[in-house]
């Protein structure tokens, strides 16, 4: 994937000309799925592109990862963004798979197939909502957001801002002080430009 070095200019535009905006938000179409058990980091190793054992290893693994899913013959069905939400790997791992809304049915389907004696649920989580974020400054955006389920950097390139993962209904303004709901095709033309 070619990706530019450069950070976001245009959007960091956006977010001053908002009243001092911290940052950018844009709702993404794209849906969840759930995949909590003690198996999951392993069930889910053989059917992906990336090492999904970083997500459950002890120390600071990633908090997020971006794959593909593949299909018996090794070819990549799907793209997704695994998030890791347990704590400690003292805690039953629980892993956020993200996919295209419209392949979510697809993706649960083709796991379920492979879960054969698997200690996992699979199950997707209509209770949650996926945003992107552009920072107006990178130092005003809180490393950790008390209400938010997840706030962590795009796996995929810095560029691509961050990902913050929400209960439905959150308010966005107490989650990340001084943000603005921006348009999604903003962050789509964003994305588009970085290659």
């Amino acid at each position: 994937m070619l990706v530019r070095a450069i950070t976001a200019p245009g959007l960091r535009r956006w977010c001053r000309g908002q009243r001092g905006a911290a940052a950018a938000c844009f709702p993404l179409g794209r849906a969840l799925l759930g995949v909590r058990g003690a198996e999951a980091a392993a069930f889910l190793q053989g059917l992906l592109t990336n090492d999904v054992t970083q997500l459950v290893a002890e120390g600071d693994g990633p908090p997020a990862l971006y794959a593909h899913a593949l299909n018996v013959q090794g070819r990549c069905l799907y793209d997704v963004i695994l998030y890791r939400l347990h704590r400690s790997t003292a805690e039953e791992p629980h892993i956020l798979l993200e996919c295209d809304s419209s392949v979510l049915a697809s993706i649960q389907q083709h796991l379920k197939l492979y879960k054969i004696r698997r200690k996992v649920t699979i199950s997707p989580c209509p209770d949650l909502s996926l945003w992107a974020v552009i920072p107006g400054d990178t130092s005003s955006l809180p490393k950790c957001a008390d209400q938010a389920v997840l706030l962590t950097p795009d796996p995929r390139a810095e560029v691509m801002g961050w990902r913050l993962i929400a209960k439905k209904g959150a308010n966005l303004s107490e989650i990340i002080p001084g943000s603005q709901v921006g348009d999604v095709q903003d962050y789509h033309r964003h994305r588009y430009k970085q290659g």
